[in-house]
């Protein structure tokens, strides 16, 4: 009787750990879109010191999936995200192998649309806010160009992307978290935006 008890236990495990889920991402509850063109860098033909360099992003709230028929709901598929957020830097050179990275403190930008947090020394958390009226996800912020020099601007700290911005939904509780990987234009191929203040 003992060796049955046994036996049924270890079946019991046996197929408890067969029915496992492995997969991290719907544990985690993860989904990952590609949507090329959501950021744009406001470019101009020259920069002179007191100049803004902009970043614009806008997600429209319905999106199309390849191989769908309907709309995705960004809204209603993370469970109304109030914002989506992503990265980036803009260094200044300081010499042949060093760069700093920009001051983004209040005083030096212009917060159009959208939320801002300046990560001193380390990067800019860009939010994305929903906006109900015009039924998008919007940031435009301006980080004023303090002085003359040589200037990159890069997306995704701690990213290995060269050619995306990587925004991730501020879902809560059990809702879905959405990644959506959008490529963007006016980077190198090592995935810098450079330019000169005069």
């Amino acid at each position: 009787m003992k060796t049955v008890k046994l036996a049924a236990i270890f079946v019991l495990f046996l197929i408890t750990i067969m029915g496992c889920n492995t997969n991290d991402n719907s544990f985690y509850n993860e989904e990952y879109l590609n949507i090329p063109n959501l950021t744009q860098i406001q470019t101009q033909p020259s920069y002179a010191v007191g100049d803004y360099l902009y970043i614009n992003s806008t997600i429209n709230r319905l999106q199309s999936e390849s191989g769908q028929n309907t709309l995705l709901d960004l809204r209603k598929s993370t469970g109304n995200a109030t914002s989506f957020d992503f990265t980036y830097l803009i260094e200044k050179q300081i010499d042949a192998n060093n760069w700093a990275l920009v001051d983004a403190s209040p005083a030096n930008i212009i917060l159009s649309t959208g939320g801002f947090t300046y990560e001193t020394g380390n990067f800019y958390n860009a939010n994305a806010i929903f906006n109900p009226i015009s039924d998008k996800y919007e940031f435009r912020v301006g980080i004023k160009l303090t002085s003359a020099g040589n200037y990159r601007l890069s997306f995704g700290y701690n990213s290995s992307s060269t050619d995306s911005v990587e925004y991730r939904s501020n879902s809560v509780g059990n809702n879905l978290f959405m990644n959506i990987n959008s490529t963007i234009s006016n980077l190198d191929s090592v995935g810098y935006y450079n330019f000169t203040v005069n």
